[in-house]
This record gives structure tokens, sequence and C-alpha cells, in this order.
């Protein structure tokens, strides 16, 4: 009698230590892999462990270096984000099977990438929108009608894409391919021997830390205006740039992470959602160009595309 006046009770703490380990048992876990731990990288990284952890304080975040990274470190991750290009090339050759989204790379190393093997993979380039930089650019410059474009061998399609867009406008095009970083000084002579607007891209074969200051240089003696892609580019001389910060790419990539845990399939390759523009008024003022503030020209570009400024 006593047994069986027990038995619900053992029924209850059976039924009570499932409950218990079914949060453990459907745990879930984000990886986060950094190219470098420090700078824009670690900036993503943290926002996005931040933006996870708030929203979903039972999903477990990682944070690791692209060195610790390794195939069996991933076996029970929901999905894992790559930050920066040197991320995305260790783990893209892992051959991963989970969901994999890259972030904060240009859309030229994205495309350099291994093809997956069967896991879905997905990105949130670097690269702004081909049509987001000719409306800037018509924008801040509507009285240039010549844009220069500087790209490496092969290229991506956003260029190709923006060339098309400014021909349509009619808009000069003036195109150079360098293959090598002899080839920088002839190319910009080329496409600037008439001043021109020269966007510049985060394609790193063209555009990097060594050739930052000959491109500046070069264009500003030919009475050329740069259009660069990030805050720094505009310190450093450019007249104004078009980019997306660390914490705003993070906050689209905790958009996916949180689709793909409760389900749904990762999104394909897009441009960051987020912009900013930064203007350098030294720059202007010595070129001789009227030029708006960056918050006015964030605001005007996000009407145009239908945001709140």
């Amino acid at each position: 009698m006593m047994l069986r006046a027990l038995a619900p009770l053992r029924w209850c703490v059976v039924a009570l230590l499932v409950a218990l380990a079914l949060p453990v048992a459907a745990a879930q876990r984000v990886v986060i892999v950094t190219s470098t731990a420090e700078g824009v990288h670690a900036e993503a990284a943290a926002t996005l462990r931040s933006l996870i952890e708030s929203a979903m304080p039972s999903l477990g975040v990682e944070v690791r270096g692209w060195e610790n990274a390794s195939a069996a470190s991933f076996t029970d991750a929901r999905i894992v984000v790559t930050v920066g290009t040197q991320a995305a090339r260790v783990v893209a050759h892992l051959g991963i099977a989970q969901p994999l989204l890259h972030i904060l790379l240009p859309a030229s190393s994205f495309e350099k990438l291994p093809p997956p093997r069967g896991s879905p993979v997905s990105a949130i380039y670097l690269d702004q929108p081909p049509e987001r930089q000719l409306a800037l650019i018509r924008l801040a410059l509507p009285d240039w009608k010549r844009i220069a474009i500087l790209s490496s061998p092969g290229g991506d399609r956003s260029m190709r894409r923006l060339a098309e867009l400014a021909r349509e406008r009619q808009m000069e095009v003036r195109e150079a391919t360098i293959a090598a970083d002899r080839d920088l000084y002839t190319a910009l002579q080329q496409v600037l021997g008439d001043p021109a607007v020269l966007v510049a891209t985060p394609d790193p074969q063209v555009f990097n830390s060594y050739t930052v200051q000959n491109v500046l240089l070069t264009a500003y003696r030919q009475r050329s205006p740069v259009v660069g892609f990030s805050s720094s580019y505009v310190r450093a001389g450019a007249l104004f740039a078009l980019y997306s910060t660390p914490a705003q790419i993070a906050t689209q990539a905790s958009d996916v992470v949180f689709r793909v845990v409760r389900g749904e399939p990762l999104p394909p390759p897009r441009p960051p959602r987020q912009f900013e523009v930064a203007v350098n008024t030294n720059v202007a003022r010595s070129l001789g160009i009227p030029l708006e503030s960056g918050e006015r020209l964030t605001a005007e570009l996000q009407r145009l595309e239908g945001g709140t400024p």
C-alpha cells in the first residue's frame, strides 16, 4: 500500500527532474569568432554578445579568437558568427555543418571564400550598396559628373553595378584595374587626369593601410575628392565617407541570430542596413567644395531610402 501511495509522488519527482533538465538539454550556443581581439572586431563582438545575452539570457554566447577555432569546438553551436576576414577564412575552411554568418568583411573577400560544404552561409558586408553610394555622391556633390573607380582583377560586383548606375545617370566613369601595388600611381593618374570623385572601397588589394596615403595625396593634388568607406578615411583626408559602425553591423547580425534560433533560415548575403556619413570640413575648405554636415547628409540619405532620419 505504501509503495502504491508513493507512486504518484515518484512520477512528480521524475516530471520535475525532466522539466529541470529540459533547458539544459535544449541549451543552445552562439559562437563568435574574431579576427583580432581589439579595435572594430572586438567592438562588434562585444556588442553582438551583449545584444544576444540581453534578448535571450538562456542562450549561451562564446567569443573566441580564430586561432582557437576548430570543427569540434562548434559541435553544439546553433550558429557561428565570424568577425573580420581572417576569422571568415579560417572557419570557412573547416567545413562546419552549423549555420555560418560572416560579418565585417568586404564582399570581394566573401566571394573568395571556399564554397560551403552543406552548411548554410550568409554575410553582412562592409561594402555599402552602390545605389546608396551614388545617391550620396549626387546629394553631397551635385555639380560633379565624373567618378573614378579602382578595383583589383575580377573586382566585386558592387563596383560594376556602381559604374552601370552612374552611366545610366549620364555621369562619366573612369575605371582602372590594379594587379599590384606598383600599378597604383599609374592607375590614379589615369582615372584622375581630370578631377573626378574617387570612390574608395573595402577591396584590400587596392585600398589598405599601405596605399591610403598615396591615394589621398595623389587625389588631393589632382583636386579630386575621395569618398571613403570608414571614419578613419575621413580623418586621414577623404572628403567624406559612407560607412556602418561595428555596433550597427552587430545589431543587424543579432537579428539574423535570433531568426536562426527561432528556426528560420539564414537570409542571403547583404550589405549593411544602417549607416552614417562623416565629412572632413578642412578638406572641403581646401578644395573649395561646399559641403553639408555628416548628420544632415545621413538624414537626407535615410529619407531617400524610406528610413527614419
